[in-house]
């Protein structure tokens, strides 16, 4: 198998139109002049994706504005970390990523049209963990699986979870007395909906605490945190990013999160570990990825690019805004997160037998 590297000489020296470079002079290369070539090339080229690839023969790429498809509604917050980071690759690559909603069906309609799209780096699309991890594995419909139908180009960000309840006296103050209500009355805690990323990681924390309670299940996360809040539901868990906002406004009380450390930005909140639960340290993690085919020299090209726009202090500090932590991983390094995940999601899905029909 050929390295980034010598995948791309091969294919200059077959002119590939997949590839941004001048072929030789003559049509009949002799195979002693063959490999005189190929050295080179590999003596020549300054880095492994320097070389871009090409939609049509002659066209360096990217030559035209590239469409990055987001599975989800304009303001959410994958939206805005997508917008984010397009326009910090935008410049390093002389073209536009142009951001693409399809929302529908918890993220798997944008998904599955990203899987389907021309493997000619001209179409990204944001991946999520519920979006490339959870939801093939909670609907047997759906037709597109991660490490099939896409290839990871690089890791973006991630966010821990956060349990909360409502910020009044009689509402819990802290998981211990969390787990007796649940064992003495029960209860209810809500969700962004059925399957949802926040769903599975409050189904996670029952099945790990051993206690039950009935899922209430919502149409985003605004409306299940505002029911936390109100006290028609005993507690939710969501994304820092989703909770943030009520917990400073002292209207949601966060009883711990799923990070490995404390988060500057909840300080006071303890870790599940700290909190007594260690096995809850969960994220929800974004990323880019690619149609399955798609050139290595391509892929590495938008790794780079995604690598410098994650080291802007510009971008960090708008991430930081977001309540998000940057993840800067190139392609090898994303998709060996998402390979090591995937089994986890799978056998908890699996064993909660919640399933998704769309």
């Amino acid at each position: 198998m050929l390295n980034n590297a010598g995948y791309l000489f091969e294919r200059l020296l077959d002119k590939d139109p997949a590839i941004a470079c001048n072929p030789p002079p003559h049509e009949h290369v002799a195979p002693q002049r063959r490999l005189l070539l190929r050295a080179a090339l590999a003596s020549t080229i300054p880095g492994a994706w320097l070389p871009a690839a090409l939609a049509q023969p002659g066209e360096r790429f990217p030559s035209r504005p590239i469409k990055l498809i987001v599975a989800f509604a304009p303001g959410t917050g994958s939206d805005a970390l997508a917008r984010i980071v397009a326009t910090a690759m935008a410049p390093l690559l002389g073209q536009p990523l142009i951001v693409d909603n399809r929302a529908g069906a918890g993220g798997a309609t944008g998904t599955e049209q990203g899987a389907r799209a021309p493997a000619d780096g001209y179409t990204l699309t944001l991946a999520t963990t519920s979006t490339l991890l959870t939801h093939p594995a909670l609907n047997p419909k759906a037709r597109y699986r991660a490490e099939r139908d896409f290839v990871p180009v690089a890791g973006l960000s991630r966010t821990a979870f956060v349990l909360v309840v409502a910020d009044t006296p009689e509402a819990p103050r802290s998981l211990a007395e969390l787990n007796e209500r649940l064992a003495r009355m029960g209860g209810s805690f809500g969700s962004p909906g059925v399957g949802t990323i926040g769903h599975l990681a409050a189904e996670y924390f029952l099945s790990r605490s051993g206690r039950r309670a009935v899922h209430v299940p919502y149409r985003g996360s605004g409306a299940a945190l505002t029911d936390v809040a109100g006290g028609q539901l005993l507690f939710g868990c969501d994304t820092v990013v989703a909770a943030l906002p009520l917990i400073r406004a002292a209207r949601l009380r966060a009883l711990f999160v799923t990070a490995q450390e404390r988060l500057d930005t909840l300080s006071s909140v303890p870790t599940a570990a700290e909190a007594g639960m260690p096995q809850l340290a969960l994220s929800a993690w974004w990323g880019l990825a690619a149609p399955a085919a798609t050139s290595p020299a391509i892929v590495a090209l938008l790794s780079d690019a995604v690598m410098k726009a994650l080291a802007s202090p510009e971008v960090r500090s708008q991430l930081a805004s977001q309540q998000l932590e940057p993840m800067p991983l190139p392609s090898d390094a994303f998709g060996a997160l998402i390979h090591s995940e995937l089994p986890f999601w799978t056998e908890f899905v699996r064993q909660s037998g919640i399933r998704l029909e769309f």
